[in-house]
């Protein structure tokens, strides 16, 4: 499989989080993407990570740690009016969006990236036996992507580039301990060769293609693991 194949095998939902993705690395934010949709696939909203933004669209949030691209998608679905969507998200979602995934009323929710940083932290009812016990089931999870897509999501994800965190020595750190090492090498080769300035203009389909190759050795790699 090449990437044109992988792209056009998607459903519009994994497309629209990766373009949403894409369009946060644009815009200097971490490159997160996801959107809300019905069983039947049909988008409610998406949107991406704004952190780093001083303006957004009416009802998200932006320019504060909260502008997750997960906030942002369920900071605009109604209250108690939407039952049982599908939320697809390019990255593994960290303990902040768990909790409000937990609290909304989406069914499934289908990750790319392996975030393993967040590794079980959507598992509340370890944290409290009362939210063990709440009659509604907690979502649906299906993810990571062990294909190159997933590895895709993750890389796009580590651009210093409007992710200040990167800057930590100690959070790159605890990253690289916890196996991430190839992917921040490969990210950071891509940001300060001057390739990722070049890849911008680029859909992120185009993009997909562009670094195929070594997605795929990305990916090999993780699976070896």
């Amino acid at each position: 499989m090449d990437a044109q194949q992988l792209w056009e095998g998607l459903d519009e939902a994994w497309r629209e989080a990766f373009r949403q993705a894409w369009d946060a690395v644009r815009g200097g934010n971490i490159g997160v993407g996801a959107c809300a949709s019905t069983v039947d696939g049909e988008i409610v909203h998406a949107s991406r990570n704004r952190v780093n933004e001083k303006d957004g669209p009416y009802g998200e949030v932006f320019g504060s740690s909260l502008a997750h691209a997960e906030m942002n998608v369920l900071a605009r679905l109604g209250f108690r009016k939407d039952q049982n969507l599908v939320l697809t998200s390019t990255l593994q979602p960290c303990l902040q969006c768990a909790g409000a995934i937990r609290l909304s009323r989406i069914g499934t929710v289908r990750f790319a990236g392996h975030d393993v940083y967040w590794d079980g932290y959507h598992e509340f009812g370890k944290l409290a036996a009362r939210e063990g016990q709440r009659r509604r089931r907690s979502a649906q999870r299906f993810g990571p992507r062990d294909d190159e897509l997933g590895a895709f999501g993750l890389l796009i994800s580590r651009f210093r580039l409007g992710n200040p965190r990167l800057g930590d020595e100690g959070f790159e750190a605890t990253l690289r301990a916890m196996g991430e090492g190839p992917v921040l090498d490969l990210a950071y080769q891509i940001e300060d060769g001057g390739e990722l300035q070049c890849l911008m203009p680029m859909e992120v389909d185009q993009v997909l293609a562009a670094i195929w190759p070594r997605l795929q050795a990305l990916t090999a790699q993780y699976r070896a693991i």
